[in-house]
């Protein structure tokens, strides 16, 4: 497999989307526990989380397009 198909590969994908909802829904509970009171900092781990997440939804999107079936 070239570098763009072992990207879009399923469990790439699976990965990607759990790991962007495991940072939007933890990663400001988890930086408040260790201290970090600003507000900025906490809404970027979201924003990062979320974009992780629809970085995957686009490899879905893209791995559809690139099936053979």
């Amino acid at each position: 497999m070239d570098g763009f198909e072992s990207l879009v590969s399923r469990p790439i994908i699976i990965a990607g989307a759990i790991a962007g909802a495991l940072i939007s829904t933890l990663g400001p509970v988890a930086l408040k526990k260790a201290g970090v009171q600003s507000v900025r900092v906490l809404s970027t781990v979201v924003r990062l989380g979320h974009a992780l997440s629809w970085v995957s939804v686009g490899l879905f999107i893209a791995a559809g397009f690139l099936s053979n079936y």
